[in-house]
């Protein structure tokens, strides 16, 4: 991707993005966490349907439609 493409997006759809990443950085960036299964599942109980959402709804529509494409056909 040479040329800097920009989209607008709602400032709190990526808020609520960020936010989740925050969760996600708390809990990588120390191994003593992420090596805890019951830790793991805690985190994934909690936050998958908020990823799914963002993943499914939020994130894919700010796409273009032919990234869309690009990544559906890979």
């Amino acid at each position: 991707m040479s040329e800097m493409k920009k989209i607008n997006v709602p400032l709190s759809d990526v808020q609520e993005v960020f936010e989740l990443l925050e969760k996600i950085q708390s809990l990588f960036h120390q191994p003593m966490y992420f090596r805890d299964k019951k830790t793991v599942e805690e985190f994934a109980k909690q936050n998958y349907k908020q990823i799914k959402r963002l993943y499914y709804d939020v994130v894919w529509e700010w796409l273009p439609d032919e990234e869309k494409k690009r990544y559906e056909d890979r």
